[in-house]
């Protein structure tokens, strides 16, 4: 009988244990979705965006690395100008120019939506619906603190990425770095340098002309 209560009173001890253990994990998971629903709703409310970036890329099959800095403009889902210091790609949501400044050459071709800026887009506007999240990090050396989370492709996820951090602003929810990782082990950091919330863009932002003198290759056909 006493051997009896013993393992009873063992059980309840050790469900209480186990409760305690998991209780910290839920309630970091209740936050973690907390912050990324934040985030979302903050960036699916702005009708423009406009973003200066360094971007590091670390190849894993050459080990070599490449530093560019650039910047993106965006206005709605489907219209975007990304411009860095070799190219530059203008999507007016019906065509898209991708201009080589090295080869002096565009390419011209109808808009598609799997060929959209896929690392901004998840970021800012899809992330919840196919990334699970994890709080890795609160850095309160700063005012307010920063998150960092970790996110993993939910399961049947056809993801470009394997692994994704992002540090992100309490409160005014302000992305301020994203590093991922590709199928092929290739790292990339973005550092956000200046973000600028609902600027006034005109539509000349989002069409091209093709400078005089360089090559002309249209796709549309």
């Amino acid at each position: 009988m006493n051997n009896h209560k013993f393992n009873f009173f063992s059980s309840k001890v050790l469900l209480v244990f186990i409760s305690l253990c998991l209780i910290p994990a839920l309630l970091y998971g209740a936050k973690v979705n907390k912050i990324l629903k934040a985030m979302q709703k903050k960036y699916r409310s702005t009708s423009s965006l406009r973003i200066d970036f360094k971007e590091k890329a670390v190849f894993k099959l050459t080990g070599t690395e490449s530093v560019v800095s650039g910047s993106l403009v965006m206005k709605g889902k489907n219209k975007f100008r990304l411009e860095t210091e070799d190219q530059l790609i203008v999507n007016n949501g019906e065509t898209v120019w991708r201009y080589n400044k090295l080869d002096n050459q565009v390419l011209v071709d109808y808009a598609k939506p799997d060929q959209q800026d896929v690392v901004w887009n998840t970021f800012l506007y899809e992330l919840e619906e196919h990334y699970y999240g994890e709080i890795i990090e609160e850095i309160t050396s700063t005012k307010p603190k920063t998150y960092v989370i970790n996110l993993v492709p939910k399961p049947n996820e056809q993801s470009f990425f394997t692994n994704i951090k992002v540090w992100v602003k309490d409160k005014s929810w302000i992305i301020e770095r994203i590093k991922y990782v590709d199928y092929n082990n290739n790292e990339t950091e973005l550092e956000v340098e200046k973000i600028e919330l609902n600027p006034r863009l005109s539509d000349e932002t989002f069409s091209f002309t093709p400078p005089e003198g360089i090559q002309v290759v249209d796709l549309r056909f």
